[in-house]
């Protein structure tokens, strides 16, 4: 993942809001929350990220979009500020899975998307589930792998996104 990748996926993104969001309140029912995809985070909050060995890919997207609001979106989607990245109550996986990870997103159910850290290869979908110590533990069947990479995450969510605008479907991450 390139920062050309990342500024193209924020175009479309930003493209499939602005053909939602015009009519949403006719379409949906009721006034649609504040959607924001922001600008690069800052040096320091990148400096954050540091000590927690996030993948390079995290790294890329963080120095051109620093977080994403995306609040009527399905349930929501929100990927976080490297600030909130940095404050981590989660950092390993156990159960389905067993890895160290940085949660990096989540939704407005109380999933938490994570990527491996390090690798940033793949990225994991976590119900709610027992958190202690900063280790995630579940059996749950929704504990699961949701994209190969951070790339294939993002793909999936500027998806999700354009069906909603251009469909009203929902679809789940």
């Amino acid at each position: 993942m390139d920062a050309a990748y990342v500024r193209r996926w924020r175009e479309d993104v930003n493209a499939c809001l602005d053909r939602l969001l015009p009519g949403f309140e006719v379409c949906c029912g009721y006034p649609a929350d504040r959607h924001t995809v922001g600008g690069p985070a800052r040096e320091e909050e990148l400096a954050s990220l540091v000590g927690m060995h996030p993948p390079d890919d995290l790294l890329v997207w963080y120095g051109q979009v620093r977080d994403v609001n995306l609040p009527d979106i399905g349930n929501g989607y929100f990927l976080h500020e490297p600030g909130l990245v940095a404050r981590r109550d989660v950092t390993s996986v156990r159960g389905r899975f067993t890895a160290d990870v940085v949660v990096f997103a989540s939704d407005g159910g109380g999933t938490l998307f994570a990527v491996e850290a390090v690798t940033g290869s793949p990225v994991y979908r976590l119900p709610v589930g027992e958190i202690a110590a900063g280790v995630y533990r579940s059996e749950d069947p929704r504990f699961d792998v949701v994209a190969e990479n951070l790339a294939g995450f993002l793909d999936r969510l500027r998806d999700a996104v354009g069906l909603f605008a251009t469909t009203g479907t929902v679809c789940d991450l």
